[in-house]
């Protein structure tokens, strides 16, 4: 599956990358949002019907609002956006330092950049079948 085997390439190259220039926090948020979409889209389904076939997980209802949901850039940034937020109030009530808080905000503009990435490379990577 060239798809997969794309965005493993680019979230692995990604990490190494961004853990050489600044921080492993940062590279590890790059993975994981390279890696997010898709994991949440067939890892459901997958696990719901205990199957590891393609073909199996996309027939499950789950798959198209999952689909969706995951492909839809606003998701993303409505969720980094939450997560800020949460971050910033914990930060107000003098839970979380200004270290802490600023190191949240990169890794959460990493995943959201890595997200970005994905859905990219989905609309550029056509797969004809599961396996060409």
């Amino acid at each position: 599956m060239p798809g997969v085997l794309s965005h493993v390439s680019v979230a692995v190259a990604g990490f190494v990358v961004i853990w050489l220039l600044s921080n492993w926090k940062y590279g590890f948020g790059f993975f994981v949002g390279t890696l997010i979409p898709d994991s949440i889209k067939f890892g459901i389904p997958a696990i719901r019907l205990q199957t590891a076939s393609f073909a199996k997980m996309m027939t499950d209802p789950l798959y198209g609002p999952l689909h969706v949901y995951t492909h839809s850039v606003w998701t993303w940034v409505a969720l980094c956006v939450f997560v800020v937020f949460v971050g910033f109030l914990l930060f107000r009530v003098r839970w979380v330092s200004w270290e802490r808080f600023r190191i949240w905000v990169f890794i959460n503009v990493s995943f959201l950049v890595a997200i970005v990435i994905h859905l990219i490379m989905d609309h550029f990577i056509i797969e004809k079948s599961f396996w060409t």
